[in-house]
């Protein structure tokens, strides 16, 4: 048998931490917060912050395709294009906030951004609904 010298010594490989691990207790306490709701009323929220979405780029995308790509054989277009927006978003949630069955989702500071991000375009979709609501009632001259 030979001796092993200190430079033949096996190495411990150092483990990396997780990417975005949560750290701060209030941010922690936040997403815990998130993720122990129940699984039905996460897939709820998750439909909600999509279907926020789609409604709050629904304008954008209308105003651009008129203005510069309108054609009457690509009408559909737009919402095609608003609800693949829309698309986006839900999948990411369930990524994110759902995941698959039997499985919880880790905690991750991207639970909050996804979370902050939807109650963000809901609030944008209200104060939409509140404009047009408003401006359907104006007086006419």
């Amino acid at each position: 048998m030979s001796r092993r010298t200190a430079s033949t010594k096996p190495h411990k490989q150092a483990v990396p931490p997780p990417v975005n691990v949560v750290r701060d207790p209030v941010t922690l306490r936040l997403v815990r917060g998130v993720l122990k709701l129940p699984r039905p009323l996460r897939m709820m929220l998750v439909a909600v912050f999509a279907l926020a979405v789609t409604f709050a780029v629904s304008p954008v995308i209308d105003a651009v395709y008129i203005r510069y790509f309108f054609s009457e054989t690509t009408r559909v277009v737009p919402s095609l294009v608003a609800a693949a927006a829309g698309l986006v978003m839900y999948a990411l949630g369930w990524v994110v906030l759902i995941g698959t069955v039997g499985e919880t989702p880790p905690e991750r500071i991207l639970v909050l951004w996804y979370s902050g991000l939807g109650l963000l375009v809901v609030a944008l979709v209200i104060i939409m609904l509140a404009a047009g609501w408003m401006s359907g009632l104006a007086p006419t001259m």
